[in-house]
């Protein structure tokens, strides 16, 4: 048997590809770690990158992004026109949506062969963009649950003025 080349990795890739023992709770292999870390409150970039990396190598030969809205509103599609300028083919668009059917992003996929999802694939999408509103919206609480700054509960508990200096 020839011995085949080893690929370097980093040690986060390795937990993406941990085998899931309950199906009917984790059908997504790495979907118990991303659920662990939206319920820790890790960061947001980190999470959004680990579902794009999920995406880019189960499904292979795609470029996944999540764009989120910005405060100037630019048009969503920017990334699609930037992607299909350098030769990329639009793979899958999906919208991220809150429960309450808020918009919170999209879900955008391009590769560079011109082909269409199949139907696990479509399964993937779909729990990553699920899994994608979790991790905003939770986000989104953390924000508007945050507690005062420390200085105005300061002002609020009395004035903390300095002591005179005693010789």
């Amino acid at each position: 048997m020839a011995d085949l080349p080893r690929i370097k990795r980093s040690i986060g890739d390795f937990r993406l590809h941990r085998e899931c023992t309950d199906n009917r709770r984790c059908p997504v292999v790495g979907e118990r770690q991303i659920l662990e870390l939206i319920s820790l409150g890790a960061p947001l970039a980190g999470i959004l990158n680990k579902l794009c990396m999920m995406i880019d190598v189960r499904i292979g030969d795609v470029v996944s992004v999540i764009s989120l809205p910005d405060a100037d509103e630019n048009h969503s599609c920017t990334m699609t026109r930037s992607a299909l300028q350098v030769g990329l083919e639009v793979f899958s668009s999906s919208v991220i949506l809150s429960f309450d059917e808020l918009f919170l992003g999209t879900l955008e996929i391009f590769g560079c062969d011109p082909r269409r999802p199949t139907p696990l694939e479509y399964v993937l999408i779909e729990r990553v963009t699920h899994l994608a509103s979790l991790a905003l919206q939770r986000e989104e609480a953390q924000h508007v649950c945050e507690p005062p700054p420390i200085k105005s509960r300061i002002k609020l508990a009395g004035s903390l003025e300095k002591p005179p200096f005693i010789n």
